[in-house]
């Protein structure tokens, strides 16, 4: 299985991600190791601390790491980095500026596709969570929830993704919620998404090599002792490398 991972944090020193272009390589060589081929770098968009708003930005610093790791390319070994492929996206948290920015059009979806990468705070309402959504879908894309896991009324009640879901919402889950290391509470929700319907893709939310590593392998091994491999490759490999094609899920 070879997994597309459509959540990381691989531009250097741009939000609370990698910190140098060698610590970008090391999070791909991570990566790579752990059977990933696919990555979309997602920085953080419209989050307080990060004022990283301009796409015109983070396109110019995506170009520039493509073009530094196409030089590390060339020794042999970093030869590995030719082997994974590498798009653009954002992690876009919902507040009145990505608001703002989702009417002018100055968001950055996935692959410059339909699909976007939005965040919520842990503690806002169903509702309004709802209410931003309805946006995202009127302005053209569609929305894919980040780390749903998180969300507290989604962990007091997952059923409540129901309505979600019938809007054409989609939901992401980090890989490392799965595994038993996990805080309780994030295992036991993720768990519940899986058995409910409510995963359509699993993503590594990597952001340094020792920090949350872009590793999905843990949790597609732990996954199979529950689930077949086909559902399982459904979630870290078929639907992710879709949504980077910009094809239905």
């Amino acid at each position: 299985m070879q997994f597309t991972d459509i959540h990381t944090h691989i531009i250097p020193a741009i939000d609370d991600g990698a910190t140098s272009i060698q610590e970008t390589i090391e999070m791909l060589r991570i990566a790579y190791q752990a059977g990933t081929r696919g990555m979309v770098a997602t920085p953080h968009m419209f989050l307080d601390g990060y004022e990283k708003n301009d796409i015109l930005l983070v396109n110019d610093r995506f170009a520039d790491t493509i073009a530094a790791l196409k030089e590390y390319s060339e020794q042999p070994e970093y030869a590995f980095i030719r082997d994974m492929r590498l798009s653009l996206g954002s992690e876009n948290y919902a507040s009145i500026e990505f608001i703002d920015a989702l009417a002018r059009g100055c968001v950055v979806p996935i692959n410059g596709g339909r699909y976007l990468l939005v965040e919520f705070s842990p503690f806002l309402p169903l509702a309004k969570i709802e209410m931003i959504l309805q946006r995202v879908l009127q302005s053209g894309y569609f929305p894919v929830v980040a780390h749903t896991e998180r969300v507290t009324a989604v962990q007091e009640k997952p059923a409540r993704l129901q309505d979600l879901a019938a809007m054409g919402c989609f939901f992401q889950v980090n890989a490392d919620s799965f595994l038993d290391s996990a805080n309780p509470r994030l295992r036991k929700t993720s768990l519940t998404l899986a058995k409910e319907g409510f995963v359509h893709v699993i993503a590594s939310d990597g952001h340094r090599p020792a920090r949350r590593p872009p590793i999905l392998g843990a949790a597609s091994q732990k996954l199979q002792q529950k689930y077949s491999p086909q559902v399982v490759q459904a979630w870290l490999q078929d639907n992710p490398a879709r949504i980077v094609e910009n094809l239905p899920i």
